[in-house]
């Protein structure tokens, strides 16, 4: 029931294409030997409410005991911004991005607050994945308190793959090709953090000299 960031002018909207990207990423990550579990796999809310919505899809990661989750999403803003974004988990007392004062959520320590080494890991590799594939501007790897990310019971990243409000990147984002580039950056992204984790393992349980 909710379109998200939209271009009507080019008949695009948020929820489809991150649909999209998503099955897209979910073959790519199969053929891998990944195992892929979907919030959604048609047009279609979890709950009419929107923050209920928001929550259920915490709680059906959890449920399904995920190794890591990702949340997709494109974006809106004064038309001149284009670019990615990479949100992870701010830690307890750290202010989010671009916040000067902070609040009470900053005192507060929520179950995902327990990855918090990981959130900044995975962060890190999917953003990197992000900038090095598609080539567009990078608008920073960041911290927030998404409704999605709070309450997860393993290392979640939010990513913003992109601004529909801007004419040459919706232009761009309307290509099946660059939709592919985008859940290739995102599999690289994973990948890659699963490397990572898999060197750390190597190296903490390599006989000390």
């Amino acid at each position: 029931i909710d379109p998200g960031a939209e271009n009507k002018r080019l008949s695009l909207n948020e929820k489809t294409l991150t649909l999209e990207v998503a099955l897209r990423l979910r073959q790519l990550l199969e053929a891998r030997g990944w195992r892929v579990l979907l919030t959604r796999t048609e047009d279609r809310e979890l709950s009419k409410d929107k923050k209920t919505d928001l929550l259920m899809r915490n709680e059906y990661a959890n449920r399904q005991k995920a190794d890591v989750f990702l949340s997709i999403h494109f974006n809106s803003a004064p038309d001149n911004i284009a670019g990615i974004e990479t949100y992870v988990m701010a830690p307890r007392s750290m202010r989010s991005t671009g916040d000067e004062r902070g609040d009470e959520m900053t005192k507060v320590a929520y179950p995902s607050n327990r990855f918090d080494y990981a959130n900044l890991l995975f962060g890190a590799e999917m953003h990197r994945a992000l900038r090095t594939t598609l080539k567009t501007p990078d608008r920073g790897y960041k911290r927030s308190r998404h409704a999605v990310l709070r309450m997860l019971d393993c290392p979640g990243v939010l990513v913003e793959c992109g601004y529909l409000s801007n004419e040459t990147e919706a232009r761009r984002l309307a290509t099946p090709v660059f939709r592919q580039q985008i859940a290739e950056a995102l599999a690289a992204g994973l990948d890659n953090y699963a490397s990572a984790l898999t060197a750390l393992r190597t190296q903490a349980n390599s006989p000390k000299p």
